[in-house]
């Protein structure tokens, strides 16, 4: 009778804070695949597309796409990746609160236990998502701050957020990849 805990892992980030755009994007790889494993398949992913540890706001369009066509090939992270877009203005929190409780719950089949890693947030903002998420019935240890530049699943959410961004705004290569990512359940957009 000893029911096994479900372990997650949750990495969140997002785009759109700055004035030139319109819409916040925010991006969610919720995870419970063996991590050093598909840590591995990010970094070669990486590596073989020319994108290195850049961001997708620093990267090439050549090496954004073609890595984003091998994350895809490969299934990197497939089913554990979320987005969502809204409207601005909106402050950011509540978008991140909204579509990082969202992704939990669609994952979670069982008891379970979860970390959650956000991109640069500061620990004031970390102590409140925390909170929130409790609040709303997600159950974690606490939301830590984690860089894009020492975690890989961090930059495939941020990726996956630029991407998404790019494609709103009107860039067709970008809109083609996340519509195939969406149809081949890759990539689950989040209505809110």
């Amino acid at each position: 009778m000893n029911q096994t805990i479900q372990k997650l892992y949750c990495y969140v980030d997002e785009t759109g804070q700055d004035a030139r755009s319109s819409v916040f994007i925010v991006a969610v790889v919720v995870s419970e695949q063996e991590q050093n494993t598909v840590r591995q398949q990010i970094l070669k992913a990486e590596q073989e597309s020319g994108i290195g540890l850049s961001k997708w706001s620093n990267a090439g369009q050549n090496r954004r796409i073609k890595f984003l066509n091998i994350a895809l090939e490969r299934n990197i992270g497939s089913e554990d990746l979320f987005y969502a877009s809204y409207k601005k203005p909106i402050p950011f929190f509540f978008p991140m609160l909204d579509l990082t409780a969202k992704a939990i719950r669609a994952k979670t089949k069982k008891e379970y236990k979860i970390k959650v890693y956000v991109d640069g947030i500061d620990r004031k903002k970390a102590r409140e998502l925390t909170n929130a998420l409790r609040i709303g019935g997600i159950s974690l240890e606490m939301v830590k701050s984690r860089r894009d530049e020492s975690e890989p699943f961090i930059r495939l959410a941020d990726r996956w957020a630029g991407c998404v961004r790019a494609g709103l705004e009107g860039n067709k290569e970008a809109r083609f990849l996340v519509e195939k990512a969406k149809q081949e359940k890759y990539l689950r957009e989040i209505e809110h």
